[in-house]
């Protein structure tokens, strides 16, 4: 129980997307513009908004969407409560965090290598079968 507790301070967005769905998430990124929309990010804030605006707003010319060349994927997990997939990255703390119908400035090679990883999801998923074959049109619109 303590290790679960260290790893949800750690990354707080994953211990979210285990008990949020997919409305909550979209409230909470409301909450979280309207808060900060006058206020400065720092800490645990900051960290917060950048996770949410990432699954619900991302900006392509982002620093860790230009560096994907750098990426050596981990692990690829579903979250299927909350319609968001993550990306688990080594050497980094960085994991990042999808809605599953949406598209991102994923890079052919990281979209291969995410094919090639599987999924991890909950036994005979609809939603991870779906999300494989989207993925796989995203790579076939990118040859």
């Amino acid at each position: 129980m303590l290790i679960d507790n260290f790893r949800t301070d750690l990354n707080p967005i994953q211990a979210l997307l285990r008990r949020l769905d997919r409305q909550d998430l979209r409230q909470l990124y409301s909450l979280v513009q309207e808060r900060f929309k006058d206020h400065s990010l720092q800490g645990h804030d900051l960290d917060l908004w950048g996770d949410l605006r990432m699954i619900f707003d991302p900006n392509e010319e982002d620093d860790i969407w230009l560096n994907q060349q750098y990426w050596e994927l981990l692990r690829w997990k579903l979250h299927e409560y909350s319609g968001i997939h993550s990306l688990f990255l080594d050497g980094t703390s960085i994991q990042i965090n999808m809605l599953v119908e949406k598209k991102y400035p994923l890079k052919k090679t990281i979209l291969e290598k995410m094919i090639n990883l599987k999924i991890e999801a909950e036994e005979d998923s609809n939603m991870a079968i779906e999300l494989m074959k989207f993925i796989k049109s995203h790579i076939a619109e990118q040859s």
